[in-house]
């Protein structure tokens, strides 16, 4: 009586459920994974009939690879998304069963056997995280072009910062930042690699510093203050003719601006401090 009494109300849930579209071209949907849920205690109590009784649908089979995968106990937040995952990696596997026993006269009536499957499921699995991954690239790149400016992504484009200091992209300053550019940087592979990293960390706070320049004057000034030394050593980069006197007069400038920038200011704050102490 108990058995039966479970029987009926998932009968009911199930053909309440059918009206709903719970399967897409490539696995279940959210509605699908909440069916499989409904009818698990109808698999636990039926076993294989439940096939039968869900007439060998690909729905049923889909769940009964979900019910004998670890991931069905699964608790976290995101079950469902993973479960939607999981059986699309199934449906496959149920599509190319289907195929191999329609060539040998036999009619798929169960869910594949995954012991028997263990490298198409890997392999399924890989392709599913890797078509995942590139879509979350896709997405990044996305916003990335969202952050950056057209221009900076051309040869066309100038110095935020060094055009709001020095007030037009024809300054000498400017010109000098994009010779150097164009001429030594953007043709060899690492001064290209090196700029698409650097235009990435760049435009993401140069405006915010181009339009401060322009409502501060007392900033702007501080700025154009700050760059004139950086200004100056990158203008090194100029007799840069090759890979390596790119590579190796980078690294000196890099070096040199270390310095001025940072180890020169500790240097004089320490003999400062030393000579009040006396």
């Amino acid at each position: 009586m108990k058995y039966l009494a479970i029987f009926s109300i998932l009968i009911l849930v199930s053909t309440a459920y059918a009206q709903t579209p719970f399967r897409d071209t490539a696995g279940l949907t959210e509605n699908g994974i909440e069916w499989c849920e409904e009818n698990y205690q109808l698999y636990k109590i039926l076993e294989n009939d439940f096939f039968e009784h869900h007439s060998h649908s690909i729905e049923s089979r889909l769940c009964g690879n979900l019910y004998n995968d670890d991931l069905w106990t699964y608790s976290g937040p995101d079950r469902y998304q993973k479960l939607i995952e999981q059986s699309r990696i199934y449906y496959g596997l149920e599509i190319q069963e289907s195929l191999e026993e329609a060539k040998e006269g036999k009619v798929d009536t169960k869910p594949v056997n995954i012991e028997e499957l263990p490298q198409q499921i890997e392999q399924q699995q890989v392709e599913l995280e890797n078509k995942l991954k590139e879509q979350e690239t896709e997405e990044q790149v996305k916003v990335e072009e969202s952050v950056i400016p057209k221009s900076s992504e051309s040869k066309g484009g100038g110095c935020l910062i060094a055009t709001a200091v020095y007030g037009s992209e024809m300054a000498p300053q400017v010109q000098l930042l994009r010779e150097i550019r164009d001429n030594q940087l953007m043709n060899t592979d690492s001064g290209v690699s090196f700029m698409t990293g650097f235009n990435r960390f760049y435009y993401s706070f140069s405006p915010y510093i181009a339009d401060m320049q322009r409502e501060n004057p007392v900033f702007k000034e501080a700025v154009k203050i700050g760059i004139t030394p950086l200004l100056s050593s990158l203008s090194i980069m100029s007799y840069a003719e090759s890979e390596s006197q790119v590579i190796g007069y980078g690294i000196g400038i890099i070096l040199m601006n270390i310095g001025m920038y940072f180890v020169l200011p500790v240097m004089l704050i320490f003999k400062i401090k030393n000579y009040f102490s006396l």
